[in-house]
């Protein structure tokens, strides 16, 4: 691959002004970064020498235009020369500096934080805020780990293979983080990076060569023995039923979390069949979710919200954070003797493998129900349980 800057002038015939004058481009190469800059000047095509790069003397202003062009020139293999021996060559870098722009290569900390706030920006019309609290954790955890090796920040030159090897440990051991945890953040570190290189302030992710590889991990969710101990166990303790109940919506309907705190009157509605559907877009992905309602599901909206035909745009159900939500459901499977860990997700996972899918609901139908948009992201929510292949066996076993 070259080594060396490739610089040259061409007319910019298509962008002729009304006085018949065409701007003069200056454009620089550089193996495969190419960026070009507007000189300023304007003059007439024919006063142009294509092969020579510069403007004919028959031209008045001939003589100013073609030192500032040659000045350029000598202005970016000057820049070019110190870029390539501190092994940092980035093209737009060149142009800033021409510009009178010195600020340099971008840092790692300062990219993750441009990046970040507009991110934040994003919350609320087309991102949630959990989305952007993630970002922010990883900011938060590259800090501290910068940091650990007693500096503020590193330029991106200085970013190697070895950097994310030595961040992914740093996780581990300081935040003990498990592989998937880290991973997660190891996906925002790439994605910062490969905006990075998109602005051309990076030429290469060194992400190229290292693989963000998640290890597999049962995810909970209740069988149709548990799902029934749950829900004839009851709770003198408000919070504890409250949050019994809630679960076993999502386990009836599949919502998430932040779909069902959303959860209001106009999403319930006559559907397609003249029953009742819960029907809304997530707020996650904004995908129409339309999930035929269960008479247990229909029954415990009631319980807290009678009037929930009327209340079309008001919060249906009464509803907890997320963290204390998590946290009271942990309480609830150790009062009904449940070893898995339960979660929101759990809920959602419940209602894709042992209500859908183990009852003969296909694949598409629950994906559909569960607002995705591709059948390979419900693969990992419904999941083929003893139950399901019993009964399937059971269909072969007179043939055998």
């Amino acid at each position: 691959m070259s080594t060396t800057l490739k610089t040259y002038f061409f007319l910019y015939k298509a962008k002729v002004n009304s006085k018949g004058l065409a701007p003069i481009m200056f454009r620089l190469r550089y193996q495969q970064q190419v960026v070009q800059l507007a000189t300023g000047y304007f003059i007439k095509p024919s006063n142009w020498v294509q092969d020579k790069n510069l403007v004919k003397i028959t031209d008045p202003h001939a003589t100013v235009i073609n030192k500032h062009l040659k000045d350029l020139e000598v202005k970016s293999y000057n820049i070019f020369s110190k870029m390539f021996q501190d092994d940092e060559v980035y093209l737009k870098g060149i142009i800033e500096q021409i510009k009178g722009k010195t600020d340099g290569p971008i840092s790692l900390l300062k990219l993750v934080n441009q990046y970040n706030q507009k991110l934040k920006t994003r919350v609320g019309t087309d991102l949630m805020i959990a989305t952007y609290k993630k970002y922010h954790g990883t900011e938060t955890k590259l800090t501290a780990f910068i940091q650990s090796k007693g500096k503020h920040d590193l330029t991106l030159k200085e970013l190697r293979i070895n950097f994310i090897d030595e961040f992914n440990t740093f996780m581990k051991l300081h935040y003990g983080n498990d592989q998937n945890t880290t991973c997660k953040h190891l996906k925002n570190l790439k994605t910062y990076l490969k905006y990075a290189v998109a602005m051309d302030w990076l030429s290469k992710s060194p992400f190229t060569e290292f693989r963000v590889s998640y290890k597999a991990k049962e995810k909970p969710y209740l069988s149709l023995e548990e799902l029934h101990r749950l829900e004839n166990k009851s709770f003198d303790i408000y919070r504890i039923q409250l949050v019994k109940d809630l679960f076993l919506i999502q386990c009836y309907t599949g919502l998430s979390f932040a779909d069902l705190a959303g959860l209001n009157g106009g999403n319930v509605t006559t559907g397609i069949d003249g029953n009742l559907w819960i029907i809304k877009n997530r707020l996650k992905t904004d995908v129409r979710s339309a999930i035929p309602l269960l008479p247990k599901a229909l029954d415990l909206i009631v319980k807290y919200n009678p009037d929930y035909k009327v209340a079309i745009d008001k919060q249906l159900l009464p509803m907890y954070n997320i963290q204390r939500y998590n946290a009271y459901l942990k309480e609830i499977a150790d009062l009904c003797s449940i070893t898995k860990v339960l979660s929101s997700h759990a809920g959602r996972r419940t209602f894709a493998s042992t209500v859908a899918l183990s009852n003969g609901i296909s694949i598409e139908s629950i994906s559909q129900m569960l607002g995705h948009t591709s059948t390979k992201i419900t693969h990992q929510y419904a999941r083929v349980n003893d139950m399901k292949v019993a009964a399937e066996m059971e269909k072969i076993k007179s043939m055998y």
